[in-house]
């Protein structure tokens, strides 16, 4: 059923497809294609749970990635190909949004859709392909991913990757090459998908509900299956497609339909060629037997693969498409916020290995300025002291040199009554004089002396009482800078 769980490599990039009975896996790289893993996991008979098939191989698989790619099988979906009287886009999709409601006996809620522009065949008129799905059914495969930890990159539909891989099969001189009809019959585990293809571009699309196991069962199931396609020439005529099938390939699960091969042929009466769905992309020996062994057909992945680009009819939910982008925004952010957490953290070490730092060289530095700290207040205390001392044996502002200056600029009507010397501060003089004349004379002396920077008379009064004459003074004497 599947193959041995291998690790993928770092590049690999995961594509899943889902059908009600059938789900596939592959696990490939890019640029050039390598496929690296295929797996599938399918149901023996029809399950009312369309997610059964795809969480049996989740469960067997390791995917080793976040993001995957999903493709639902032909049953899944309905394909339409529609010819409209418009060319503008926007007249197209309103126009698109009015045929939702005739194509589908679904509610318009209960429907995705996604369309894609085939060409113009006529003037004024645009054909494009249109591909309805049940809303339930995807949003329920979606849920089921996101619960395995798996994010859909896109949502496509599994015609688009049979186109796809018809555009890589038709190099110059293959079938797709030229302008003629061809169709391409993919034969799946329980299904047939039926492309029409002019040049490479997609007509038609059509599915068979028989399948490689049915038609390895009974012969009623090959004559059914055989009918249907049978009938495939008269189905182009009815859907108004212009011109007759002019080659034909059968690709998918082709062991033991060669005889089917060959009455197919003969009544299109044209060549039907077998191919296998790897054989275009040199799959290695080992992925090709997984995929016979699981009878599968991986034509639609391998095709989109190849293609290397998203598939343009995209079925994915608009609220899932919001929720990844936010998941994104949610994800850079939460970078752009651990980075900013973490310069903030350097910042913050930094800062207090800085502060650490400081305190350090601080401690160190009041180690060393502790010792010299009390040297200088010795210093400081022995300054002052020898300040006091040189200001006692200093004979220009010793008390002795004061009275000398103050004896020598006295005369005898000068008397004396009190002389105020103080340590720092000015020389108080009070006395009487016999005149006011003579107080200011004495003034004058006073400033000749020498020892007095300033001689300033605070008060100059007549002597009071009535039997008082004369003048009483008092007198405020600085010391000179060279004293």
């Amino acid at each position: 059923m599947l193959s041995r769980p291998k690790k993928p490599a770092a590049s690999a990039a995961a594509t899943l497809e889902v059908s009600p009975r059938v789900a596939k896996l592959i696990l490939a790289s890019a640029s050039p294609l390598s496929i690296q893993r295929v797996a599938a996991s399918t149901l023996p008979e029809t399950t009312e749970d369309p997610t059964a098939a795809l969480r049996a191989l989740l469960a067997s698989q390791s995917l080793g990635v976040h993001q995957v790619g999903v493709l639902f099988g032909r049953e899944a979906f309905s394909l339409r190909t529609l010819e409209l009287p418009a060319t503008d886009v926007k007249e197209l999709t309103s126009m698109l949004e009015l045929q939702l409601g005739k194509l589908t006996p679904y509610p318009r809620a209960e429907i995705l859709s996604a369309w894609t522009v085939i060409g113009s065949f006529r003037d004024g008129y645009t054909s494009v392909l249109l591909a309805i799905a049940r809303k339930a059914l995807i949003t329920g495969v979606l849920q089921l991913l996101k619960a395995k930890g798996l994010a859909p990159r896109w949502v496509g539909v599994s015609t688009e990757g049979l186109e796809a891989w018809w555009r890589a099969l038709a190099q110059p001189g293959e079938p797709g090459a030229d302008t003629r009809l061809a169709a391409l019959i993919d034969v799946d585990f329980a299904s047939t998908d039926c492309a029409i293809f002019s040049g490479g571009t997609l007509l038609f699309s059509h599915s068979i509900a028989i399948g490689a196991e049915q038609l390895a069962a009974s012969e009623q199931a090959k004559l059914r299956w055989l009918g249907e396609l049978v009938r495939l020439p008269r189905i182009l005529l009815h859907e108004d497609i212009k011109g007759q099938i002019g080659r034909g390939i059968l690709t998918g699960v082709v062991q033991g339909l060669e005889s089917l091969t060959d009455q197919l042929a003969a009544q299109w009466g044209v060549a039907v060629e077998l191919r296998q769905a790897l054989g275009p992309f040199a799959a290695s020996a080992s992925v090709s037997e997984a995929a016979d062994a699981a009878r599968i057909s991986c034509a639609a992945l391998t095709g989109l693969l190849a293609a290397g680009t998203p598939p343009r009819l995209d079925l994915m939910p608009q609220e899932t498409r919001v929720s990844q982008a936010l998941q994104v925004r949610s994800r850079h952010l939460a970078r752009l916020a651990g980075s900013l957490a973490a310069i903030l953290v350097l910042c913050a070490v930094l800062y207090l290995e800085r502060i650490m730092s400081l305190r350090h060289y601080i401690a160190q530095l009041n180690q060393r300025l502790a010792p010299l700290e009390r040297t200088s207040q010795q210093i400081i205390e022995r300054r002052q002291l020898m300040q006091r001392v040189r200001g006692w044996v200093d004979p220009s502002r010793s008390a002795l040199e004061v009275l000398r200056s103050v004896s020598a600029a006295a005369d005898p009507g000068i008397t004396i009554t009190q002389l105020m010397v103080e340590e720092g501060r000015p020389v108080t003089i009070r006395g009487k004089a016999s005149t006011m004349a003579g107080a200011f004379e004495f003034f004058g002396r006073l400033k000749q002396q020498g020892t007095f920077a300033t001689v300033h008379p605070r008060s100059v009064a007549k002597a009071k009482g009535a039997d008082e004459f004369g003048a009483e003074f008092e007198i405020v004497c600085e010391f000179s800078e060279s004293s």
